[in-house]
């Protein structure tokens, strides 16, 4: 019986039509995402292996990106909440760059990106807002155990979770910027609605959910100058486009369409997607 690995290999021209995975992720010699995948189904594969959000990433991807245009779609409501036209040639990106609004800060390496997007010219990765109009955006910040991280090189008040959602709300192409932004935080569903808060992330959702003031002024405490490239005139009301979700991987594995490689990843994920509190 073919592995996963192999099923991935095997249907890699099908996956790529409607996933973009930058930096060659898929056949570099070294840290190559299906031969990762080889190794984590060895019998005795370490549970630590299991912790990889990049791998449960890409096996998503994987997942709705064989489906078509479909599966973008189906992805798109999961992360969403909503029925959104898509572009034409939809794609699911993973680990992209979108430009940076402030200065002296780097890229954000996006762990999955939908909607309205194309490739920046003479970047590896680098994205930029598409021409559909209306357009639409979703920028998701994808966590296993681990938490956002609280600071960037220049601004120890920065929060991983806040940049993300920066970057969403200045995402443009010249002087347009995207009509619905959507912003879709993922973790395992042990860590969405519970009374047990360990995580940062779990808090500063809570709180830029209740009130996008929290938000505005996150953004304006940060010492980073903005890029006038990118400005967006009073935030306050550029906040108002911004929808916040929180999807889990559970939903999205549980949902999965059919396809060559489905049942194969369903058993992955059952097999190798354990963790503390999971309904088994």
């Amino acid at each position: 019986m073919q592995s996963l690995a192999d099923l991935l290999e095997k249907n890699r021209d099908a996956i790529a039509q409607c996933l973009y995975l930058s930096d060659g992720r898929w056949s570099r010699p070294r840290n190559n995402l299906p031969e990762r995948i080889r190794s984590y189904e060895a019998e005795h594969a370490s549970p630590e292996l299991f912790k990889d959000e990049q791998v449960w990433t890409f096996l998503a991807a994987c997942g709705y990106a064989i489906a078509g245009a479909e599966g973008v779609k189906k992805l798109t409501k999961i992360l969403t909440g909503s029925d959104l036209s898509q572009p034409d040639c939809a794609k699911i990106w993973m680990e992209v760059l979108p430009f940076p609004p402030r200065k002296r800060e780097g890229n954000t390496n996006l762990d999955l990106a939908l909607g309205t997007i194309k490739c920046r010219d003479e970047t590896t990765g680098g994205i930029k807002l598409g021409s559909q109009s209306p357009s639409w955006i979703c920028f998701c910040e994808m966590k296993w155990y681990s938490d956002i991280s609280t600071s960037t090189t220049h601004d120890i008040h920065r929060n991983q979770l806040a940049r993300v959602i920066e970057n969403a709300l200045y995402f443009n192409d010249g002087d347009r910027h995207s009509d619905c932004v959507y912003v879709a935080l993922v973790t395992p569903k042990a860590f969405k609605n519970t009374n047990v808060k360990s995580r940062l992330y779990q808090y500063k959702f809570e709180e830029y959910e209740a009130d996008r003031g929290h938000l505005v002024k996150d953004f304006e405490a940060c010492v980073l100058e903005e890029k006038s490239e990118h400005a967006i005139g009073n935030v306050a009301d550029r906040v108002k486009k911004l929808t916040l979700r929180w999807s889990t991987y559970d939903e999205i594995f549980a949902n999965i369409p059919n396809s060559k490689i489905s049942e194969k990843l369903k058993e992955f994920w059952q097999k190798r997607g354990s963790y503390q509190g999971r309904a088994q």
